[in-house]
């Protein structure tokens, strides 16, 4: 793990290279698929697994799939949610995503002059298990969100968030801790 502000480590990201591409329209055609019908096939077709016992609802907005997103068991994620994986999302058992949330992996250069030259990189996101994120959750490239933790509706995860725990806001922070006796305020 990187020591800047906590996240998961950050490699190059080659967006227009050919197998990219082919990758990108493969999960363009299949989502949409998925989202006309609502076919859980077009979802592990995909994913390259089956989905058993996780539901996803429609419509769902992912621009990678195969092994780009990895799901663990018991795992619900709400309607409208938006995966760009290019880092790779990996997800853990037991855990909920509300409507809207959307996982950004990949980082554009702020120098124009680069972004013209496709220069981009990517930062995984890992999700523990016993996980919840509220509705229209925001989770930025390179978070890891620790086993058994809320993040409040609407925050925008910026950085690592530690495992029991309940995080919110912009950016997210962590407000209370789970013990042995329930939470305590941060």
């Amino acid at each position: 793990m990187s020591q800047e502000k906590n996240l998961l480590e950050e490699r190059e990201y080659l967006a227009w290279d050919a197998h990219m591409i082919k990758e990108r329209e493969k999960a363009m055609s299949l989502t949409l698929r998925f989202n006309n019908t609502g076919e859980k096939a077009f979802l592990e077709e995909l994913f390259n697994h089956p989905l058993d016992d996780v539901f996803i609802g429609t419509p769902l907005h992912c621009n990678y799939g195969g092994d780009f997103v990895l799901f663990g068991h018991r795992v619900f994620i709400n309607a409208n949610c938006t995966f760009q994986p290019a880092g790779g999302v990996e997800i853990g058992d037991d855990v909920y995503i509300g409507s809207d949330a959307k996982f950004y992996t990949t980082i554009h250069p702020i120098d124009p002059e680069e972004r013209a030259m496709h220069k981009a990189t990517v930062r995984p996101i890992k999700i523990g298990a016993k996980v919840w994120i509220g509705g229209g959750a925001i989770v930025l490239p390179g978070v890891e969100i620790g086993e058994g933790t809320t993040i409040g509706a609407g925050s925008v995860v910026t950085r690592s968030i530690p495992p029991r725990c309940v995080a919110v806001g912009n950016p997210c922070r962590v407000i209370r801790k789970l013990n042995s006796e329930g939470y305590e305020k941060e």
